[in-house]
């Protein structure tokens, strides 16, 4: 099933490898191979994400008209530019540093209400990723911890490294995972239980002061799984003795 998608063509129209064009659209290779394959359906995420692909490409190597050609059938034509995070992907081939865009406590709220606006997005203070991070493959953002819900964990200040993770792999969280869910009006750090397809707990470490509550996943815009920690202040030690 290809949903009226040719997604081989599309690859192909831009000289692309399966690994190139998974990159790019921040989704992994396996699931490209399995879209051309028939064996998975284009999702209406991914639909988006190839329009959008397509469109920030017009007028570079191919004319309109040829693009148009392999168009997705159904979906309307758009004039925003690509999105920040996929925007970010392809720098990987930049030889310039590989920066990621740091969501501070004081930020949190714009990033709330503008986490896919191009314009907002580029104002955020950006770092280097640390040794033995490889960017290719992924979108990448460190978030700074609000408040004590995940301590001893995570502490307020301490920064987290975070990957996005696709929409079409929601499916396949990992439960009592650490991520950054944007659900609602709030971004949070979370270890994650899926109750179902349509529901998920979120769990707290801290959970006598901050009790289990249960989102449906239809409420949640961007998921983001933890990779690295940085902490803002070295662990209290335990009482040492000093041998007389």
């Amino acid at each position: 099933m290809n949903n009226g998608y040719n997604i081989k063509e599309i690859r192909q129209l831009y000289n692309l490898t399966q690994q190139e064009i998974a990159v790019a659209l921040g989704i992994t290779r396996e699931m490209i191979n399995k879209m051309e394959k028939g064996k998975r359906s284009v999702s209406k995420s991914t639909q988006a994400l190839l329009q959008r692909f397509m469109q920030e490409r017009q007028g570079e190597q191919f004319s309109q008209e040829a693009v148009k050609d392999v168009q997705f059938i159904g979906v309307p034509k758009r004039s925003s530019s690509l999105p920040y995070h996929l925007h970010r992907l392809e720098q990987k081939n930049e030889a310039s540093q590989y920066l990621v865009p740091l969501i501070a406590q004081k930020a949190q709220a714009g990033y709330v209400k503008s986490y896919d606006q191009v314009d907002y997005l580029d104002t955020l203070e950006k770092h280097g990723l640390p040794p033995g991070v490889n960017p290719i493959g992924a979108a990448w953002s460190y978030f700074e911890v609000d408040g004590d819900s995940m301590e001893p964990t995570l502490c307020a200040s301490d920064i987290i490294l975070a990957s996005m993770v696709p929409a079409e792999d929601w499916t396949d969280i990992r439960n009592f995972s650490l991520y950054v869910i944007l659900v609602g009006d709030q971004l949070l750090a979370k270890r994650i239980f899926k109750k179902s397809e349509k529901e998920w707990v979120l769990i707290s470490d801290n959970e006598e002061a901050y009790p289990q509550i249960t989102i449906k996943v239809a409420d949640v815009k961007q998921l983001w799984l933890f990779r690295r920690h940085i902490r803002s202040r070295v662990p209290q030690p335990k009482e040492f003795v000093i041998n007389q």
